[in-house]
């Protein structure tokens, strides 16, 4: 499984990779442009992916494993009921949700169902961590570094109009 992974994810790291060099404005001789950071990070993505594969066969090899048997084991049902599938499902939700329903009820929503997924048993406990880290976040990067994060629209928009003007900075 992890084989199969790993090979999907440097794919789509690749593919990212090209995408956001060839899709983003060209930079100016005073700024870095926006394609800059996140094709570092894919940069280090595509570099850990690939020795992240390297190990797997290196380990495959001193087992004696063959191909055939690096696949055996793959589960893809249980793989689907696996807190690893629900976590990327929730990611993906996020991803979709933040545009529509702005930064802070997708934090949220997240963090209180990551948390559920990872076994939280106090959930008054979850409600107000995931009320504090969102607020952490919201102020440092709305607030401290000026990043705009997503209002959402509609009645999500208007909260976070709201919540903008409650800032100091």
């Amino acid at each position: 499984m992890d084989i199969l992974f790993s090979g999907a994810l440097l794919i789509f790291s690749v593919y990212c990779f090209i995408l956001v060099g060839t899709t983003s404005p060209a930079p100016t001789p005073t700024e870095l442009g926006a394609a800059f950071w996140p094709r570092i990070i894919l940069f280090f993505l595509i570099v850990l992916t690939i020795v992240n594969l390297y190990n797997i066969l290196k380990n495959a090899k001193q087992e004696k494993k063959d191909a055939k048997a690096l696949f055996a084991d793959l589960n893809l049902k249980a793989f689907v009921r696996s807190k690893l599938f629900v976590g990327m499902i929730l990611v993906a939700a996020m991803a979709l949700l933040y545009s529509k329903i702005g930064f802070i009820p997708v934090s949220f929503l997240f963090l209180f169902s990551y948390g559920l997924l990872i076994g939280a048993k106090q959930k008054g406990k979850l409600v107000l961590f995931s009320l504090v880290i969102t607020a952490i976040i919201y102020v440092l990067f709305q607030g401290a570094l000026k990043i705009m994060l997503a209002r959402g629209i509609g009645p999500f928009r208007s909260f976070a109009l709201f919540t903008e003007s409650l800032l100091m900075f």
